[in-house]
């Protein structure tokens, strides 16, 4: 048994088919299924149903496989760590959350495992604007930038991955004609003030998409979020957040409905192509299970 038929017979398990596997490692399909058949002997069983389409695991290949996955995992941590060793890396890691958009809410946790498979690593983590974030990734000084997918980071020539999409709410007060309801359509809005963030925050007409007529709604520009939210209590105002936006969740002084828009916001891990820091891959690596697919040009809502 070899460490390379071990990693085909992940990337079949995966794929379900000899074919792509065999695209996806770089190798021939004959090579291939040679290898993993030559892997079945020396064990003794069967790891694939041949019979079916997409190939699929048997009960044995399928404990074969959880073992095997997570196994290879730890090994290419352990040697990416030791690439830092070699090339005398500090192991240090500094990491950026935008500010205004909460992503620390589900990425934190990301950072406690990093510390915790690797307890000598030296992680920074900082909560700043998005100009600030640029500033940082360009001079080298942040590693990982995590926010929201605005076109600047696109425009600016960074690799941008994308995690977790977010959805929009509408946060009013609780006293609001409106906060009785559970949902909103798109009459509801009309006569009513919305306070936001520019230029890259939520914004109305990003929202809306022009499925409906703007000019009943008004737009207020304010310079952060909690002047927004004080806005939303003095004025009686609406404005628009995030589900992981912790001043209006399970507070009782506002009320947030979910709107039902053909936009989506998605949260984006951004780094620097310049930037060959080795403890960038294992981040990316553990927010693997967060990516989403998308057919969206870069930037676009």
């Amino acid at each position: 048994m070899t460490l390379l038929q071990l990693k085909y017979f992940i990337s079949v398990a995966e794929t379900g088919n000899f074919t792509h596997a065999a695209r996806q490692v770089y190798t021939s399909q004959p090579t291939i299924s040679r290898q993993i058949q030559m892997l079945e002997d020396e064990l003794g069983y069967a790891l694939f149903n041949r019979n079916s389409k997409p190939l699929r695991l048997t009960k044995p290949g399928q404990i074969l496989y959880d073992g095997v996955k997570e196994a290879l995992l730890q090994m290419d941590y352990a040697l990416r760590m030791a690439e830092m060793a070699t090339e005398g890396k500090s192991g240090s890691l500094s990491i950026s959350f935008q500010a205004g958009y909460y992503a620390e809410y589900i990425f934190l946790s990301i950072i406690n495992k990093l510390r915790e498979d690797f307890p000598s690593l030296q992680i920074q983590c900082s909560k700043l604007y998005s100009w600030e974030q640029i500033k940082g990734l360009t001079n080298g000084s942040i590693d990982i930038a995590m926010g929201l997918d605005f076109p600047h980071w696109h425009e600016l020539g960074f690799d941008v991955k994308q995690l977790k999409k977010v959805d929009a709410l509408i946060v009013m007060s609780s006293h609001h004609r409106l906060s009785g309801k559970q949902s909103l359509e798109y009459h509801d809005l009309a006569g009513e003030t919305f306070y936001f963030t520019g230029p890259n925050g939520y914004q109305v007409n990003k929202i809306f998409k022009g499925r409906f007529d703007l000019t009943d709604v008004h737009q207020v520009e304010v310079p952060s979020s909690e002047i927004a939210y004080f806005k939303v209590l003095s004025e009686n105002g609406l404005t628009i957040s995030n589900p992981y936006d912790p001043t209006s969740l399970n507070n009782p002084h506002y009320h947030s409905i979910k709107f039902d828009s053909e936009y989506t916001d998605a949260y984006v891990c951004v780094v620097n192509p310049n930037n060959n820091n080795p403890v960038i891959n294992l981040f990316l690596d553990l927010t693997k299970e967060y990516y989403i697919d998308t057919e969206k040009q870069p930037g676009e809502p």
